[in-house]
């Protein structure tokens, strides 16, 4: 490569990491949603301002949906940068970017071609990863941690060095303490199939017989487990790791559940600009390299097992999605140097259409008569031509490369990481802003007041995380009274309106 050449590959990668780390960015800025944000926002701050940080309450609820390590992220966030969605969603996001480095460096180990940077920015570019690195939920830390898990797991199969299983036994530990018996059952399973598969069974029984990691790994479980035991009992431990994990599997928690082929629709939207190239990386599989036995393994054991599941997620598929990552960049070796074709092109093309449908689709196709979402945001402050100018110039920036037969693999990246800075600043606020925009501006009006709210036939904690409050719920005469405007009708009481935004209202029951 010439001096020249290298110069302006420099301007394509500088230009490149510019337009990705601008995606990036706005995502730690994001409202917080509901439910499970909420939630998990609400009880944090809760926590840190009861300065109690052992046992999750949300309001005077126990909150023992997930066990206790996230909320302890949560609140050092918190502390460390004061109450804002910045300091609830940065913790996720050191998590991601970890995971994805950690990750990267374990493959280049084993494949020098597969280099850090490279493997890192399929990672960061993939939607899917990109959508769960700031969402202020347990599941980015969670991923760290099988992640982790994994490559002990792997390093273990091939060289029997009991230190690995040591390491792995701190990971699954802390994911333990993040998401209960999730990262159990998949490294667990993972490392028993691929033990049958690879003839090393006896590798996969001695591991488990093994008695130093479980040593460390009630080491570090217990201690918190103990004191939940003793302080509020059995029956919500039971709760969390039984009913939470295996009842989510046989029963359908909140109304998510979904047909077996749930996860065959899932799969293209998380992978959505490289998924041409993952289909084509499965045709390429190596099953004689244990690596990618391996890595195909992980992934297909997360598809299958959670496509059985009878609550489906669209994020129980990125606990395997990390593989994909491996087997893209094997796509990307093989493609180097060349320009795209006609193919690639018309892909990258439907995906900017689409892209340009969006404002048009939200307009014709929004239920008029879903109290969850506020038309009048929709209506008066998202500006259609300004994003059809933004999406209409990125196709004709793409159209320039095309034209001047620019590199696929810069081709591929340029436009993915377009499509990730049109999400984080345009299509992603827009969406949560339809659906909490009232909600946190009615939160932020009653910040820290010193009354109690009660939220009234509706789920929304993201309020008293605006609002700096307890969260409770129920129906109390001189309390002020979170409600939306179709839950009126339930109501018996005569009440006082004392504010609305949109389609929520706070108000105060006047009669006993």
């Amino acid at each position: 490569m010439s001096v020249v050449e290298g110069q302006k590959m420099s301007l394509k990668n500088n230009f490149f990491y510019l337009v990705l780390f601008a995606a990036y960015i706005p995502l730690l800025f994001l409202g917080i949603t509901d439910l499970d944000e909420g939630a998990f926002s609400s009880t944090s701050l809760q926590m840190l301002r009861e300065k109690q940080f052992l046992i999750p309450y949300l309001g005077d609820e126990l909150r023992l949906e997930k066990p206790i390590l996230t909320y302890i992220f949560q609140c050092i966030s918190i502390f460390v940068f004061g109450i804002s969605e910045f300091s609830l969603r940065l913790p996720s996001m050191v998590a991601t970017f970890i995971w994805g480095f950690v990750f990267s460096k374990f493959i280049f180990s084993f494949k020098n071609d597969f280099k850090i940077t490279s493997v890192l920015n399929i990672f960061l570019l993939l939607p899917g990863i990109f959508l769960m690195s700031s969402v202020a939920t347990a599941d980015a830390f969670l991923n760290l941690f099988i992640t982790l898990a994994m490559i002990n797991i792997y390093r273990f199969c091939e060289n029997e060095n009991k230190e690995e299983l040591i390491r792995c036994s701190v990971w699954i530990g802390l994911g333990f303490l993040t998401k209960g018996l999730t990262i159990i059952a998949i490294c667990g399973a993972v490392f028993f199939i691929f033990s049958i598969i690879t003839k090393k069974f006896n590798t996969f029984l001695g591991a488990i017989l093994s008695i130093k990691p479980w040593i460390i790994f009630f080491a570090i479980t217990l201690p918190w487990l103990s004191y939940v035991y003793l302080k509020i009992g059995l029956e919500p431990l039971s709760y969390m790791f039984l009913g939470q994990s295996f009842g989510r599997y046989t029963t359908a928690f909140e109304s998510h559940d979904g047909m077996f082929y749930y996860y065959f629709l899932v799969l293209p939207f998380v992978t959505l600009t490289f998924f041409p190239d993952f289909v084509r990386s499965l045709f390429k599989l190596n099953l004689k390299d244990n690596l990618e036995k391996f890595l195909f393994t992980w992934l297909a054991f997360v598809f299958i097992f959670f496509s059985f599941s009878t609550t489906k997620l669209p994020h129980y598929l990125i606990y395997g999605l990390v593989p994909i990552v491996f087997f893209l960049q094997k796509i990307f070796l093989i493609d180097q140097e060349r320009a795209p074709n006609t193919l690639e092109i018309i892909y990258q093309l439907f995906i900017w259409l689409m892209l340009l449908g969006i404002p048009y689709a939200l307009s014709s196709f929004l239920p008029r008569d879903n109290f969850d979402i506020s038309l009048s945001v929709l209506e008066d402050t998202f500006n259609e031509t300004l994003y059809l100018s933004i999406v209409s110039l990125t196709i004709i920036f793409l159209a320039i490369l095309v034209i001047t037969r620019v590199e696929v693999n810069f081709f591929k990246k340029i436009s993915a990481s377009f499509f990730l800075l049109i999400l984080s600043v345009q299509i992603l606020p827009l969406i949560i802003d339809l659906q909490q925009k009232d909600l946190r501006e009615l939160g932020k009006k009653y910040a820290n007041t010193n009354e109690k709210i009660l939220a009234y036939k509706i789920n929304k904690p993201s309020f008293s995380f605006y609002a700096n409050v307890n969260y409770y719920r129920g129906l109390e005469p001189n309390v002020i009274i979170l409600t939306r405007v179709d839950k009126l009708k339930f109501l018996e009481n005569e009440y006082e309106i004392l504010d609305t935004q949109g389609n929520y209202l706070l108000i105060k029951i006047t009669d006993e």
